[in-house]
């Protein structure tokens, strides 16, 4: 057989994981408040199968046209967990982890320690000029 029908969705399968494995995947873009930076972290985690095979009721007449009827398929499963945040604020950098609660959870008990860097930070710009 002159194209591997296997071969093919391998590849297929490849170029898509390629596509959702992308860096902004697991740094997300950041956001700005005020003067305070913060950047989103995941974990990618992929799972992939295929498989397939040639199959024919007579060998000797797969073998004289050497076109052999193909039956094959392809599986994956993609999981993106945020781990946490990176927050910077001018030269201070923290990490705040989302482990052990869902990421909604970790987002609403984050708010106020990011509003209270905001405020202190314009504190001291003020306290600065």
């Amino acid at each position: 057989m002159a194209d591997n029908q296997i071969d093919k969705i391998i590849a297929s399968a490849i170029e898509k994981i390629k596509a959702i494995s992308d860096v902004k995947t697991v740094v997300g873009e950041p956001i700005e408040i005020g003067e305070v930076l913060i950047i989103p972290i995941s974990k990618l985690s992929l799972g992939f199968v295929a498989g397939g095979g040639e199959y024919g009721t007579d060998k000797n007449e797969i073998k004289m046209t050497k076109s052999y009827p193909f039956s094959g398929g392809s599986g994956g499963g993609v999981c993106v967990n945020p781990i946490g945040f990176l927050c910077v604020h001018g030269k201070d950098v923290k990490f705040i982890k989302t482990d052990g609660k869902t990421p909604y959870e970790k987002i609403l008990e984050t708010i106020p320690k990011v509003i209270e860097s905001v405020c202190d930070g314009i504190k001291e710009d003020k306290k600065s000029k």
